[in-house]
């Protein structure tokens, strides 16, 4: 089993869900995130009544466990629908390892975090 981590633009959350829904991954977790980079130009906030500049975007970012044999489709699929037509950091994507999945119901294995066809 592989994790994706997929860290998109706010705005390209409906297309890389219909996108994975095409493949039929449909389990995911999302949730916001704040990130920062070199190119991050600063957005002035309000805290506690004074003006302070943050060099931090918004991202949404997704997590999705698939078997072995579906991580390229999975990350390709995210990768078409996640980009954008102008130049920024549209979004970045990581594979891990998952060596165990357990339910606390205590139910273990691969089978848990799939959608099974009907």
């Amino acid at each position: 089993m592989k994790m994706i981590l997929a860290m998109i633009e706010p705005q390209k959350l409906k297309n890389v869900r219909q996108a994975l829904a095409d493949i039929g991954i449909y389990n995911m977790t999302v949730s916001t995130a704040m990130g920062s980079s070199r190119n991050t130009a600063p957005i002035k906030e309000r805290y506690r009544g004074l003006e302070q500049e943050v060099y931090l975007f918004k991202k949404i970012r997704l997590e999705i466990v698939v078997n072995d044999d579906q991580v390229d489709s999975v990350v390709n699929a995210i990768a078409a629908a996640a980009h954008m037509e102008i130049e920024r950091n549209h979004g970045i994507i990581f594979v891990y390892d998952i060596l165990q999945a357990v339910k606390v119901t205590g139910e273990r294995g691969a089978e848990i975090v799939q959608v099974k066809a009907e």
